[in-house]
């Protein structure tokens, strides 16, 4: 048994530091970049094995084989994972006493959610001036728009593919930006879309926010299109802008980094979970804790983030983001 056990401890290094080590070269290669998005089970997966190396390995050659090959993993997991985790210790910058301050909730509702009246109650108890909705299926929005609209009269929808249902709920008018980019017709193909906006208010500088879904990392060209199509897309949008979504890439990755640097934004959302919290197994969905932080928000031009944390999942598979921001001159 004991040789079984120590076998196994091996192989776990050896697997989890060649998915760690591969990771880092996913710049060169971006079919490893597809390992950064598990850094989390990379970096605390090879410290749970340098912790239980003596327990499981016996022999003295072993160990010390099994020890040097998890350092190593460790190492390379480190420099990817490592840095985000600090940038979320970071503090968020105070708000200037006349500053107007906004509040912005993004969430991914969760196309099959079986209880989405609690939505409604969530968004009621937070309530934020701005609401950006993701998987915001027909199932969902027949039940929840008719009650959103009495606390919000301002909106816009699109409909198409699963990741194209996305909406927007404000008690602030705005004017629709590349209106192309969102349908609301069934018979839409598109496999995403996005709502960009232009905010015109009385009480502080005009501002524009976008919001979008993308599909997940694999294939990796498809979602490398797609952040190309959302970076031209803002490029032609006014700062300041607050772009957030369910973008389904964690911070980890070269592909989000990539985007991030290219459409001269900042990401705001340092090692912040917020997704799976359901998980179906034995036959219906279950609650579990969530891992990979997969929405963001991120921002161009003057707009202060004040606070940002997550919220109630509502019968969703994702958290909510609850976001507090001001725009200056």
């Amino acid at each position: 048994m004991s040789a079984v056990a120590a076998a196994g401890h091996l192989l776990a290094c050896i697997v989890l530091t060649g998915m760690a080590i591969m990771g880092v070269f996913g710049f060169l290669f971006p079919a490893l970049d597809l390992f950064n998005h598990v850094q989390p089970v990379l970096f605390f997966g090879l410290i749970a094995l340098l912790v239980t190396a003596p327990l499981f390995v016996r022999r003295q050659m072993v160990r010390s084989l099994a020890l040097a090959v998890a350092a190593t993993g460790l190492v390379a997991s480190s420099a990817i994972y490592v840095p985000e985790f600090v940038a979320g210790l970071m503090p968020r910058e105070t708000p200037p006493d006349a500053a107007r301050i906004y509040t912005l909730m993004t969430f991914n509702v969760f196309g099959r959610n079986e209880e989405p009246e609690s939505i409604v109650a969530n968004v009621a108890a937070e309530n934020p001036d701005i609401l950006a909705l993701q998987e915001y299926s027909p199932y969902v929005r027949n039940v929840i728009h008719p009650l959103l609209t009495e606390l919000y009269p301002h909106f816009q929808y699109c409909a198409g593919g699963q990741r194209a249902f996305v909406g927007l709920y404000s008690k602030l008018p705005f004017e629709p930006l590349d209106v192309d980019a969102c349908s609301s017709s069934i018979i839409n193909t598109d496999r995403t879309a996005r709502i960009m906006v232009r905010f015109e208010t009385e009480t502080g500088p005009d501002f524009s926010l976008a919001t979008t879904h993308n599909d997940w990392p694999a294939p990796i060209t498809r979602q490398v299109e797609q952040f190309a199509t959302l970076r031209d897309s803002l490029a032609s949008v006014a700062p300041p802008v607050i772009l957030v979504g369910d973008f389904n890439s964690t911070p980890w990755s070269y592909a989000l980094r990539n985007f991030v640097t290219e459409a001269g934004l900042v990401r705001h959302t340092h090692n912040l979970p917020t997704f799976p919290t359901l998980w179906y197994y034995l036959g219906g969905w279950r609650s579990t804790m969530p891992l990979l932080p997969i929405d963001h928000v991120m921002t161009r031009g003057a707009i202060a983030i004040h606070s940002l944390v997550t919220g109630e999942p509502s019968g969703s598979d994702h958290l909510p983001i609850i976001v507090r921001f001001s725009v200056s001159e």
